[in-house]
């Protein structure tokens, strides 16, 4: 039911008011109708964008802004799923379970190795990372490691 036919059910339902096509209560129950279908349309925007489970433009962007994201899948559904991981890494996440986890809110694919007599995680990537790319990941996965280890893609 639109705006329109919600305001027009209630006026009539007063028995005050006559709501006919044409009169002027019609009119200026159209021209509410149009800014609350535009205000309710943007609540319904703003409700969406607010849950990483059903955002679909600057509630992502916002998010992969504030943490500073590379994401290495643009599809919708991998920038949440990235995003959902990303939020659910804790400060408990400082072993290797916890690097696969943080690996996956990149959508990362590889493995870890750990060379301990250089105090290093080395992070293998199967996939073909740009210049760019390497940096950034290897940048932002740093932060998540522990911070008596060096990290490195090579």
């Amino acid at each position: 039911m639109s705006e329109f036919d919600i305001m027009k059910s209630a006026l009539e339902k007063t028995g005050l008011y006559s709501v006919e096509e044409g009169g002027a209560v019609y009119a200026e129950l159209m021209a509410y109708a149009e800014g609350l279908d535009m205000y309710f349309g943007a609540l319904k925007e703003l409700l969406r964008e607010c849950f990483v489970g059903t955002a679909q433009g600057y509630g992502l962007a916002l998010r992969e802004k504030i943490f500073n994201r590379i994401n290495l899948d643009t599809s919708l559904q991998g920038r949440r799923n990235a995003l959902i991981k990303a939020l659910s890494v804790n400060v408990w996440d400082y072993t290797l379970e916890g690097m696969e986890k943080v690996r996956d809110s990149f959508n990362a694919e590889g493995s870890f190795e750990t060379d301990y007599n250089n105090m290093k995680v080395i992070f293998r990537c199967t996939q073909t990372l740009t210049a760019a790319q390497k940096t950034a990941l290897q940048n932002q996965m740093k932060k998540f490691m522990p911070c008596w280890m060096d990290f490195e893609i090579p």
